[in-house]
């Protein structure tokens, strides 16, 4: 207990000694803005969320414990039960045991349950459940779902693309709503609107193809016929 006197005391030491940052957060719980030592702006060095840390600003550094919010960015290595920087972004590497939320991921991004990012993500991304705005890279998941447009690979049991994505996607269900460029590769492949490249499927679905249709069924409304076993294509611009 003395210890752990003496170690708080040595946070709050750190962080009065310059208003707008500090080198170490401690955070026993810090329930938003009961406690103001703890929500200095900017913590450069190591933050620890025991169970629960939280700061107006940005983290640059290492960020550890049960569950970390900040305001601003968080650059460095974060790993935490749940991991949130819901006004700014994360660089680096961000490992959230259950879940993290960002509005703009830079690097490596590793959760059990959930990655959900507003606005773009850059990178690899590797969850149960991702949800991005834009993505650039590689995304593992069990559900891969992109609002914006994507580009790059996207591996899992399902992919929900509402606008465009151009790569190559691998899943059970592949549905683009709206347009793709590149690779299909599922047990139903699925393109709302256009697509163009190589669809390998047991059911492939385009309403207007531009490439080679390789499955079990093939509708191609642009095809050499509507729909037809084996292959289907379309190579007229």
């Amino acid at each position: 207990m003395k210890k752990l006197l003496a170690f708080s005391l040595l946070a709050i030491a750190a962080t009065a000694a310059n208003a707008d940052a500090a080198w170490l957060q401690y955070s026993i719980a810090s329930p938003g803005d009961l406690l103001l030592p703890w929500n200095r702006p900017d913590v450069y060095g190591l933050r620890l969320d025991m169970p629960y840390g939280e700061n107006r600003g940005s983290v640059y550094g290492v960020d550890l414990g049960f569950v970390g919010v900040s305001d601003e960015d968080v650059i460095g290595l974060a790993v935490t039960c749940v991991s949130v920087a819901d006004m700014g972004a994360t660089e680096g590497l961000q490992i959230g045991v259950l879940a993290n939320r960002t509005k703009e991921v830079y690097g490596v991004q590793l959760a059990g349950a959930l990655n959900w990012n507003e606005d773009v993500a850059y990178g690899l991304q590797v969850g149960t459940v991702n949800y991005d705005g834009e993505f650039y890279g590689l995304q593992i998941g069990g559900i891969n779902w992109f609002v914006g447009d994507a580009y790059g690979a996207s591996l899992g049991a399902f992919l929900l693309s509402n606008n465009s994505f151009t790569g190559f996607s691998a899943a059970c269900l592949n549905y683009e709503m709206h347009k793709m460029s590149g690779f299909q590769l599922g047990g139903i492949n699925l393109a709302a609107e256009s697509s163009t490249g190589l669809q390998l499927g047991i059911v492939n679905i385009s309403k207007h193809h531009e490439g080679l249709q390789l499955g079990l069924v093939n509708i191609n409304s642009s095809g050499f016929l509507p729909c037809f076993p084996g292959l289907n294509f379309n190579f007229s611009r």
